[in-house]
């Protein structure tokens, strides 16, 4: 219960399997996780995207799911729209404690990376509630 790669792979498969739910946006606010989401895509596609079991027998359900994201401020001005409008995507948000690299201006209250935190928790909040 406290091993978070197992607990993201049992979601993957839940929502995959039992709420046929095809795709996952990964979306790293950081960005020197860039490269993430498509080493996840390699990892996770390559290994499950397969249509045969281990025998060479056809499956009856679906294995695995499509990966694909970008960091986060990125995929806000492209792919965001689509999940915003209605189409259901599970989304793994990542965010940090703390900046690799601040940056405060002077006469600004917040720091470049307490504003892109604050990007990172309106979206799915968002997400989860949006407008009717």
């Amino acid at each position: 219960e406290k091993n978070i790669p197992v607990l993201l792979g049992l979601l993957s498969i839940w929502n995959v399997s039992f709420f046929g739910y095809p795709a996952r946006a990964i979306l790293p606010y950081s960005q020197a996780l860039e490269k993430f989401a498509p080493h996840i895509q390699q990892v996770s596609m390559e290994s499950n995207g397969k249509g045969v079991s281990i025998d060479g027998v056809p499956l009856p359900y679906e294995a695995g799911e499509i990966d694909f994201g970008e960091p986060g401020t990125n995929g806000q001005h492209s792919f965001y729209q689509l999940i915003h409008q209605g189409r259901v995507i599970p989304c793994d948000f990542i965010g940090s404690a703390k900046s690799q690299q601040p940056i405060h201006l002077k006469g600004e209250v917040v720091s470049n990376h307490d504003e892109l935190m604050s990007n990172f928790f309106a979206q799915p909040d968002a997400l989860a509630f949006g407008k009717t």
